[in-house]
């Protein structure tokens, strides 16, 4: 019985391995059988299967465990409410500096106050910080219906405040956070004349 090539369609020996018109390897063929034959594809295929299943299963997993970290978050956002009523400065000739503080009123307040830190930004009008303090909940907050002064912050020249962003901060994450611009026509902040000197 005779073979043909299925490269050129010669005809081949029984015997040869390869096509004497054009030199396929017929082997090549066989080998490619074998493949299907020994259930190698097979395999192939159930390892494919178990390596996206893995990844399909990791990232739902992980999904979850962000979702839950979110939930916390907001569980943990909601357990604080506050509201900048106040920012103030004024300019010391005994001590030839600037003085700046924000009076916050804080309507409700987690009773693990140690936990969180209450940080003070002073920005300008491009949010550039000028300025912030960073002090424990715990060291600023009383009970009181009334505002409570946080983030004293002195300089020795004037800054330009345009707002002030007050956040609460647990483990580095900012829970709770509120801005307010600041009102220069009712600021108490009698400052000298600025000399530029050249």
């Amino acid at each position: 019985m005779t073979k043909r090539c299925p490269k050129c369609g010669k005809e081949i020996p029984d015997e040869s391995n390869f096509c004497l018109s054009c030199g396929y390897d017929i082997n090549n063929d066989s080998r490619k059988s074998d493949i299907f034959s020994n259930g190698k594809i097979f395999l192939a295929l159930i390892f494919v299967v178990l390596i996206v299943g893995g990844i399909l299963i990791f990232s739902m997993t992980g999904n979850n465990s962000q979702a839950n970290a979110g939930d916390d978050l907001s569980r943990e956002a909601g357990e604080f409410s506050l509201t900048i009523s106040d920012i103030n400065g004024y300019y010391s000739d005994e001590n030839k500096d600037y003085f700046y503080w924000v009076e916050v009123l804080f309507q409700k307040v987690p009773s693990n106050k140690n936990d969180y830190i209450v940080k003070t930004t002073y920005l300008d009008e491009n949010n550039t910080d000028l300025g912030h303090e960073i002090e424990s909940l715990s060291n600023v907050y009383y009970e009181t219906d009334y505002p409570i002064s946080v983030g004293y912050h002195t300089s020795y020249k004037y800054i330009d405040v345009d707002s002030v962003k007050v956040e609460i901060i647990r483990d580095g994450t900012v829970i709770k956070q509120c801005s307010a611009k600041m009102d220069k026509n009712t600021l108490n902040f009698d400052k000298p004349e600025i000399n530029e000197t050249k």
